[in-house]
C-alpha cells in the first residue's frame, strides 16, 4: 500500500516519545506512514524504539522546534505529513479518516481557498487558549472508548458560558501540535521559520503567511487526539534555560509588523485582511488601499 502521511516528531526529552509512537501505531492504518524521529535529547531515546522509526535523525545540537521540523519536512515524499508533539496521543482509528474528510469539506466550502493544514481537536484544552485559570478536559484523561470517540464526534461541547466547539465543524487559526499539511501545498508557501529558537511563534507565522498566500489553516472537530500541552517547554525551562515570555505567547509583531494577524496582515487603512498579489512578493486588500512587502523565512544554521 502506498504511504499517504509521515509523521514528524521533534523532541528534547525522551520520557514521552513511548506513548506516542504506541498510540500512532494502534490507531493508524499498518502501512500507510512513515515515523521520523529528529531526536535532540542529551543521551537519546531507548534504542528498542528505533524499529517503529522509519527516519531518525539525531543532531549534534537541540535546533529548535522549527528547523528540526523543517529539517524533516525535507526529507517528506508522502502527499501529506504531519507535525507531532510528542505529547499527543492517538486515541480512535478513524483520526485519520477525519482529517482527508475536513480537506475535502474546505475543498469543497471555499475551492478558491483550499486548507493547507487540518489539525485535529484536543480533548484537553490548555487554560491561556480559553481564558480561565485551569486547563479543561472534555472528557478526564484515561484510556478512551469508540463510545468516548463518538461522543466526541457527534456532540457540541460547551467549554465555558461563553465558548463552545461545535460538532461537524472548523476554526480558522490552528497551533501546531499535531497538524496535518498537505504537501504540494507546502512547497509553494515554504518551511517554518526559523527565527524564533526555541520555539512558540512559529505556528501562527505560517498561518498569517498561508492565509496571505490564499489557503486555510484551520482545526476540525471530525478528528480527535488528546494533547498534554506545554511538556517541552516545561522541560525547556527546568532543565535548560527560562523560556522567553514572548514566544510562549506567539508575539510576532516584530517580523509582521503591528498589524499582524494570523489570518494576514490587516491593511492599515480599511483593517482588511491582505492577499498576496500574484507574481509579486507583495501583498495588498481589495481595495489596494497599501502595497506590503512580504517578509522573508528565516533559516538558521546547523
Amino acid at each position: 500500500m502506498q504511504k499517504r502521511n509521515t509523521l514528524i516528531i521533534p523532541i528534547i526529552r525522551d520520557d514521552l516519545i513511548e506513548k506516542c509512537l504506541e498510540t500512532i501505531y494502534k490507531y493508524t492504518e499498518p502501512d500507510t506512514f512513515y515515523v521520523y524521529v529528529i531526536d535532540q535529547t542529551p543521551n537519546g531515546i531507548d534504542k528498542k524504539l528505533l524499529p517503529k522509526i522509519h527516519m531518525y535523525l539525531k543532531p549534534h545540537r537541540n535546533l529548535g522546534f522549527a528547523k528540526a521540523c523543517n529539517e524533516g519536512i525535507k526529507l517528506v515524499e508522502t502527499p501529506y505529513f504531519t507535525l507531532c508533539n510528542d505529547d499527543v496521543e492517538f486515541i480512535d482509528s478513524s483520526w485519520w479518516s477525519g482529517v482527508v474528510k475536513t480537506f475535502e469539506k474546505i475543498e469543497k466550502a471555499t475551492p478558491e481557498r483550499p486548507a493547507i493544514i487540518v489539525t485535529p481537536s484536543s480533548i484537553k484544552l490548555p487554560y491561556w487558549s480559553i481564558g480561565q485559570e485551569k486547563d479543561f478536559e472534555i472528557i478526564p484523561y484515561k484510556e478512551y472508548t469508540k463510545e468516548d470517540y463518538d461522543y466526541l464526534l457527534n456532540n457540541d461541547h460547551k467549554i465555558t458560558e461563553t465558548f463552545t466547539i461545535s460538532k461537524d465543524t472548523v476554526i480558522d487559526g490552528i497551533t501546531m501540535y499535531c497538524s496535518v499539511f498537505d504537501t504540494e501545498k507546502v512547497k509553494r508557501v515554504g518551511l517554518l521559520d526559523e527565527e524564533n529558537y526555541p520555539g512558540g511563534a512559529e505556528d501562527y507565522d505560517y498561518c498569517c503567511r498561508a492565509n496571505m498566500l490564499g489557503y486555510r489553516c484551520v482545526g476540525t472537530t471530525d478528528s480527535w487526539v488528546y494533547h498534554h500541552w506545554g511538556k517541552s517547554f516545561q522541560y525547556w525551562s527546568e532543565n535548560i534555560a527560562k523560556m522567553d515570555n514572548s514566544l510562549a505567547h506567539n508575539d510576532n509583531s516584530g517580523k509582521w509588523g503591528k498589524d499582524f494577524d494570523i489570518w494576514g496582515v490587516k491593511c492599515p487603512t480599511c483593517t482588511e485582511a491582505m492577499r498576496i498579489i500574484p507574481g509579486t512578493n507583495y501583498a495588498t486588500c481589495s481595495k489596494q488601499h497599501t502595497k506590503y512587502k512580504m517578509p522573508p523565512i528565516t533559516k538558521t544554521p546547523l
